[in-house]
């Protein structure tokens, strides 16, 4: 319950919102990969937090799995009333907006696409993943944004992770309950779960930037620049 961490996402999110269109407002320089990048750093920091109080790095996510971490928020909406509780293992359901075969299909297209380093777009044409765009092409993919070059195919799979999450203990709406804490940028890192959901994420980027195997020597050389030596000046004039 970070309170500086939950803004910092927030903000994040007001930055880069994934309903941005560029089309009409301009394009949001490497928004995808950004993406990427800033809940990578998150995940980066929770599990230093967790190692540095003898923890296991945080699992990744899977929603055909029991949820075993339950989750009380003690927070409350403005009118609403307060943010649903989620009790010890709880199990997936479909909910209106996604199905649980419906995020399967969408996971083992990415997948797929990552491994061919190639992704469908409209109308039959391909987006190469094999270049330096392809990261930010596949960030704009996995939240997904206006930018996904097919969201009818790859569908939006952080969102609808957030979704699945924040409807678990009323999935129908029989019950009337406001979304839990994983439906709002504004307060979805109080719940442990979000990392689990990061993590999973992360581990798909990863396997992207496994896929495009080492850099050669040509794209981090600098020919002609010689290094011919280095100073260190102290900027305190007592010397101390």
């Amino acid at each position: 319950e970070d309170v500086g961490l939950e803004a910092h996402h927030y903000h994040w999110h007001v930055d880069f919102p994934f309903w941005w269109d560029s089309a009409a407002f301009g394009e949001k320089d490497r928004k995808g990969e950004l993406f990427f990048y800033m809940h990578h750093q998150l995940n980066a920091r929770f599990d230093a937090e967790r190692l540095s109080n003898w923890m296991p790095r945080v699992s990744p996510l899977g929603w055909n799995e029991v949820l075993e971490e339950g989750f009380a928020p003690h927070a409350t909406y403005l009118r609403e009333g307060e943010f649903p509780s989620r009790p010890d293992n709880m199990k997936f359901q479909d909910v209106p907006e996604i199905s649980l075969a419906e995020m399967d299909r969408y996971t083992a297209r990415i997948m797929d696409s990552i491994d061919r380093l190639v992704v469908a777009g409209m109308n039959g044409n391909t987006v190469s993943l094999n270049n330096t765009e392809g990261i930010d092409v596949l960030g704009s993919i996995i939240e997904a944004s206006t930018s996904s070059p097919n969201p009818n195919y790859y569908g939006s799979i952080h969102n609808f992770c957030h979704i699945l999450l924040s409807k678990i203990t009323d999935p129908q709406g029989k019950y009337g309950l406001p979304p839990g804490v994983m439906g709002h940028f504004e307060t979805s890192t109080r719940d442990p779960t979000f990392f689990r959901l990061h993590k999973f994420l992360d581990e798909i980027f990863r396997k992207y930037k496994n896929n495009l195997g080492s850099y050669k020597k040509e794209e981090i050389d600098f020919p002609g620049v010689e290094i011919k030596g280095i100073k260190v000046t102290s900027m305190n004039k007592k010397g101390g």
